[in-house]
């Protein structure tokens, strides 16, 4: 079964890169396979020995993305890792070069006033998210789950003294909820009442598509709780972004490509100045 789940990741990949898809992550693409019945999500208190007689797990998809990977059959980069961050700093020769090296990387504000904060649930959410909150100059954020020092440091100042709309994305579950709830409650008790809108996973979402539950065992709750769980992933990558995207076009003053066509020009006339003055 392994080599035969190792096909079936690698089939999966490739069409990821044919829809333009890549990065992408481990969660998506376990829940991708779910939804075609390859693969089962594990349940509480099972054993890795457990899997042996069964529909592979998710820890059997890790371990096929990692050898895949480790083959070389699939680029290291087309599997995104939010668990880690390396940082690096911007430096140049001389201020000059610096201020002309970042040019290209100028933007232009696309809404009339603060971009929308995207808030996940997930950080694999966020991951796949990233480069799509960057062209439309949204701010992004994953709760990891259930929170409170990270929205009263990094999201409250974000929100405080202003308007600014919040998308969100998370499960439709009794957990899912919660989160949402909890994290709702924190910011407009701490910054007011603001338009929010949760843009996946909904039951309407799950109804038009048909997807299935997956169980889940709530253990903050004696004895445990089990509950059935449709999570965000289940949607698909492509989905999702799709999904988002249409969200943030909807609201927007102007067509985004108008936008980043006035970027290229004003960043060119201002390379071409430095330029001249260096």
């Amino acid at each position: 079964m392994k080599g035969s789940l190792q096909r079936i990741v690698l089939a999966l990949l490739e069409e990821h890169r044919e829809k333009g898809e890549l990065p992408t992550n481990g969660r998506f693409v376990f829940y991708e396979l779910e939804q075609r019945g390859v693969v089962r999500k594990s349940r509480a208190g099972e054993s890795r020995r457990g899997r042996v007689a069964d529909l592979p797990r998710e820890q059997d998809v890790t371990d096929a993305l990692t050898w895949l990977r480790a083959a070389g059959f699939v680029p290291w980069a087309w599997i995104e890792d939010e668990t880690r961050t390396l940082h690096q700093w911007e430096y140049a020769a001389t201020v000059a070069e610096f201020v002309a090296g970042q040019v290209e990387w100028a933007r232009i504000n696309p809404w009339r006033g603060l971009p929308p904060l995207l808030l996940v649930e997930s950080r694999s959410l966020g991951g796949v998210l990233r480069s799509l909150a960057a062209e439309y100059l949204c701010p992004l954020a994953a709760t990891n789950g259930q929170v409170g020092g990270f929205l009263h440091t990094d999201i409250v100042p974000l929100l405080d003294g202003n308007d600014r709309e919040v998308k969100y994305l998370g499960d439709l579950d009794l957990q899912g909820g919660q989160i949402e709830g909890n994290t709702r409650d924190v910011l407009e008790r701490l910054t007011g009442e603001r338009a929010w809108t949760r843009i996946a996973i909904t039951a309407e979402q799950v109804a038009e598509r048909g997807l299935e539950p997956v169980l889940k065992k709530d253990h903050r709750y004696r004895p445990a709780r089990e509950h059935e769980a449709w999570e965000t992933e289940a949607l698909g990558q492509g989905t999702v972004t799709a999904l988002v995207r249409d969200a943030l076009d909807r609201m927007l003053p102007e067509p985004l490509r108008d936008v980043q066509e006035r970027e290229r020009a004003e960043r060119q006339v201002l390379a071409r100045r430095l330029r001249e003055q260096a």
